[in-house]
């Protein structure tokens, strides 16, 4: 069985990065939000949200992609050492 899973927005921010907004076509209606660079084909998960409104979803994204902007640039390594 094939999932449906649609792009349904896009936010544009400053440095070339964007966040695509997507949704599965389910009983759950919570959106994913993931950070995108120009020019790359690696994507970020940053969270998911049940839509309320425009106004709600773009505040929820200015306050969370500063910090996933750093972790997009500096990921964390899972190196185990011996």
């Amino acid at each position: 069985m094939e999932k449906q899973i649609r792009v349904i927005a896009r936010y544009h921010y400053s440095e070339g990065y964007f966040v695509e907004v997507s949704r599965e076509d389910s009983v759950i209606a919570s959106r994913d939000y993931w950070l995108c660079r120009k020019n790359s084909a690696r994507k970020m998960y940053m969270f998911s949200s049940p839509y309320k409104n425009s106004r709600t979803e773009e505040h929820m994204l200015l306050t969370k992609i500063s910090d996933a902007i750093q972790q997009y640039e500096h990921p964390v390594s899972f190196e185990k050492y011996a």
